[in-house]
Order: C-alpha cells, then sequence, then structure tokens
C-alpha cells in the first residue's frame, strides 16, 4: 500500500486498520478489547482490509491458506532489488514476487528496515483475541506466525 516502486516500503498498518497513522501501539489500536471492537476472524475482503479499501475488490489481504500455499509450495532467496533488502517468492509457475524487507513500526519508530519483513494475512489467531496470522521472514528463514496485532506491519 503506498509504495511508488515494487521495493518500496509503503504504509504501515495495523491488523483490520487502513490508515496509517504516526503512533502505533495497543492504546492507539482502534480494535483492542475492552472497548474495542471484534472485527472476525477473517477480514480479507472486508471493509477492515486494507487492500480492499484502497486499491477496491477483487484486491484483498491474502487469506491464512493463502499463505501457508505461499510458504508450503513457493521457494525463496534472500535478495536486493534496486539496494533494497527482501526475499523473492518465485511459485511453481516461475512467476516471482519481490516483498521488502520493510521491518516494522511500534510508537513512533521504524525498526528492523532492511533486515526484516512482516506480512499480515486476513486471519485471526485460533482461540486468541490478541494475535492474527501473517509471514515473517529474515535473511535466514520465513514463516508463518501468530503476532500480537498490535506492532504494527506493513500489510
Amino acid at each position: 500500500m503506498g509504495a511508488s516502486s515494487p521495493e518500496g516500503y509503503g504504509g504501515y498498518y495495523a491488523w483490520g486498520e487502513t490508515e496509517e497513522k504516526s503512533d502505533y501501539d495497543w492504546d492507539t489500536y482502534l480494535y483492542k478489547e475492552n472497548g474495542g471492537v471484534h472485527i472476525g476472524d477473517e477480514i480479507s475482503g472486508t471493509q477492515y482490509d486494507v487492500a480492499r479499501v484502497k486499491w477496491g475488490a477483487p484486491w484483498r489481504m491474502p487469506t491464512l491458506k493463502e499463505m501457508q500455499e505461499l510458504r508450503e509450495n513457493c521457494s525463496r532467496l534472500w535478495a536486493q532489488q534496486n539496494g533494497i533488502n527482501g526475499i523473492r517468492v518465485t511459485g511453481p509457475n516461475g512467476n516471482s514476487v519481490f516483498l521488502p524487507a520493510a521491518g516494522n513500526r511500534w510508537d513512533e519508530h521504524l525498526g528492523s528496515d532492511g533486515s526484516f519483513g512482516y506480512y499480515w494475512s486476513g486471519a485471526l489467531g485460533s482461540g486468541s483475541e490478541y494475535n492474527a496470522y501473517g509471514l515473517y521472514f529474515y535473511s535466514n528463514g520465513w514463516g508463518l506466525v501468530l503476532r500480537r496485532r498490535q506492532p504494527l506491519q506493513r500489510s
């Protein structure tokens, strides 16, 4: 969202939020428990999906199943594109996409950019209101992980 090139970092968004903000923490998260709103266990394609809101249909965040297929059926290679670190993910058909290592936002700070990437899925973690699934990577590995929804990442 918001990148002007394939290797650009673009915007940083909390899970289920569709606007960027200057301060990313639990207190500024719109859907926190104890006074927040439960927006669903799968937000892909809904009004809480930043890709759908910013780009319109048919764009949407990936589902957990799609993230699992990406991890299990595609190869990945730590790479640079125009001087930006990230991974090149290549599918069985030979098509590929570059995901920049855009780091993460916490409070008003950007951290781990150039060495770490995290991309939200639309799936809330099973049995937990606090976590959502996403694809993470760094130079030596990648996988799917549950992550607290308030460390706000690029979607």
